[in-house]
């Protein structure tokens, strides 16, 4: 299999070895965390919040991506000549989960973000009643935004048809300046702007209520919630949007750059098995051990209102009874 439409040399490298065991890692772990959350989500979960219908999309669009990687997986054992089509469709469910999960994870942050700081606001409430059709929106912009590189990349003449590496070749729509500042701009620029900015407002508005203060909230527990779901934002896609950017910037490094470019794909790949972490932290600390309407009760009550709730259940006073009323006279 080192021949590529009997012309175009594709032999084996030493690195196929580790996108074989990378690819099959993901696929093992992805496939069976996702699909755990998914029955955990449908069956087994009373929970109805707005920010598990954000997270049931973002584990059917990881489950997406898990279905392609065998295809990569049967690529890199060999080298085996692929359809076009194939190795096409298979970039495109990338592109549609990579973008999928960026947006996804986002709508998680910032409705996690406004329940907790603007939980009177009937007009922000009536807006995250919406979470359905917002994801549907979503799912229209990723899949819309991916699709015209795989409608583009192959003209007639093009020498990708005479010789078709599938994962080795250039991706050069993604790649091109018209369509590498969007991406940055809107696809992971202003998606991580706005996880950032939710964190910190989540995290204040925690730090300062009078829930942390009488030790109805775990701050700690929360912080490292937030900080998880940061950092595995910026370790799966910044690597991917890095290098985009680099294509633009340094032209004449294309080959160094591809490489790069196959190895954060690898890693963009891994929030398949990191996602479900997001499903976890959100559930178990904020409607388990939290309790949402406890936390939103605590955050909207002042130090008065605690004193009287502490009034009202604390113990009444025993009534004297008629013998010692007498016996004072």
């Amino acid at each position: 299999m080192g021949e590529v439409n009997g012309s175009c040399l594709n032999p084996k490298q030493w690195t196929d070895h580790l996108y074989v065991t990378m690819f099959s890692f993901i696929f093992l772990l992805g496939l069976l965390f996702n699909t755990l959350a998914l029955v955990f989500f449908f069956r087994f979960t009373k929970i109805r919040s707005q920010t598990t219908v954000y997270m049931k999309n973002l584990a059917c669009a990881d489950l997406l991506l898990v279905a392609s990687l065998p295809v990569r997986i049967l690529y890199y054992v060999d080298r085996r000549t692929l359809p076009p089509l194939l190795c096409e469709l298979t970039g495109l469910v990338f592109l549609v989960n990579m973008y999928g999960s960026i947006f996804f994870l986002t709508c998680i942050s910032l409705d996690r973000c406004v329940a907790i700081c603007f939980p009177m606001k009937s007009r922000v409430n009536s807006l995250r009643g919406q979470a359905k059709w917002i994801s549907a929106g979503v799912w229209l912009l990723v899949v819309g935004a991916s699709i015209p590189p795989y409608l583009l990349i192959r003209k007639p003449g093009n020498a990708t048809d005479e010789c078709q590496l599938c994962f080795h070749q250039r991706p050069s729509y993604v790649t091109n300046p018209a369509t590498v500042v969007p991406t940055l701009l809107v696809g992971y620029g202003f998606p991580l702007s706005t996880i950032l900015v939710c964190s910190l407002a989540l995290l204040r508005g925690v730090r300062r209520s009078s829930a942390a203060r009488m030790d109805y909230v775990d701050w700690r527990k929360i912080r490292n919630m937030v900080a998880a779901n940061v950092v595995i934002f910026v370790i799966c896609f910044l690597p991917y949007h890095t290098v985009l950017l680099l294509y633009v910037a340094a032209p004449g490094q294309e080959r160094a750059l591809g490489a790069s470019y196959r190895v954060t794909i690898s890693v963009a790949c891994l929030n398949a098995i990191f996602d479900p972490l997001a499903y976890y932290f959100a559930t178990e600390t904020f409607q388990k051990s939290v309790g949402m309407k406890a936390l939103r009760n605590a955050l909207t009550s002042n130090t008065d209102s605690v004193d009287c709730n502490n009034r009202s259940l604390s113990p009444p006073r025993a009534k004297p009874d008629a013998g010692t009323r007498k016996g004072r006279t």
